[in-house]
């Protein structure tokens, strides 16, 4: 029993807010299938944030939408004591809302696909509230820059 109990506690303390000048810059710990990833947010566009050859995550970019939302709604993933409330997340004006984009495949590999199908993850509030049900189609020559509120996830097994 008590080893079930420490399993579980390090598993919710395993995945944390990365936090850069007072905001949310990625997510550390994901776990995934008994592997851990690191989440990374970012502007740009597909083809200038994404490695040459990533033309997406295929099924990974809907299970790590899907961690997101259960870590945000289990209290797993959320400010640590003394953080600022209401962190946003980097490259973002609002601290009401932001979409994330985690791409699942395109048209073409990075850096030169035309347009990205994307899981679109909703933080708000804190956390992570709600994924699409459909993937969003982006064009991936968009500069997520010029839109306050919209920037793109970039997963990499955690260290």
């Amino acid at each position: 029993m008590m080893a079930l109990y420490l399993a579980a506690a390090v598993s919710a303390h395993a995945q944390s807010f990365s936090l850069d000048n007072g905001v949310i810059s990625g997510v550390t710990g994901i776990e995934i299938q008994g592997s851990r990833y690191d989440v990374a947010f970012a502007d740009g566009t597909f083809n200038g944030v994404y490695p040459a050859q990533l033309s997406g995550y295929g099924q990974l970019a809907q299970e790590v939408a899907r961690a997101l939302l259960v870590a945000s709604e289990s209290g797993a993933l959320t400010p640590n004591p003394g953080e600022q409330r209401s962190l946003q997340l980097i490259g973002c004006s609002s601290r009401e809302s932001c979409t994330v984009l985690i791409p699942e495949h395109s048209t073409g590999a990075a850096p030169s696909a035309q347009t990205t199908y994307a899981v679109e993850v909703i933080y708000s509030r804190e956390g992570f509230r709600s994924v699409t049900s459909k993937l969003w189609p982006f064009d991936a020559s968009t500069d997520t820059l010029h839109m306050p509120d919209v920037l793109y996830a970039i997963i990499t097994p955690a260290r």
